[in-house]
């Protein structure tokens, strides 16, 4: 997984590539959101016919932590972990310690 801080340029790679919001944070006073480019190798070729849906709750799982809907994150992140051959689990991992540490 790589990642990129430039909303334009994830933008341009959408049509080619799985770009997934990660999150957003502030950078000398202003929001920065960091991205990350999922390889195609990376996603398992059973995953292909639902990668929609997966990214979407992903989407959801960004939102529902963004809103502080932190037990909305948690159900998700069940479904997500493992997703992407587990390249995105440290994220998803991560993001419930923030979870845990803010109840």
């Amino acid at each position: 997984m790589q990642i990129i801080f430039d909303q334009e340029i994830a933008k341009q790679l959408e049509s080619s590539h799985c770009i997934l919001e990660l999150e957003t944070f502030d950078y000398k006073g202003e929001p920065r959101t960091a991205y990350c480019v999922v390889p195609a190798e990376k996603i398992p070729l059973s995953d292909f016919p639902t990668l929609g849906n997966i990214k979407e709750l992903h989407s959801t799982f960004i939102k529902s932590y963004n809103s502080k809907d932190y037990k909305l994150c948690e159900d998700i992140a069940e479904h997500l972990i493992g997703k992407f051959s587990g390249e995105l689990d440290s994220f998803y991992n991560e993001i419930l310690k923030k979870i845990s540490n803010a109840k």
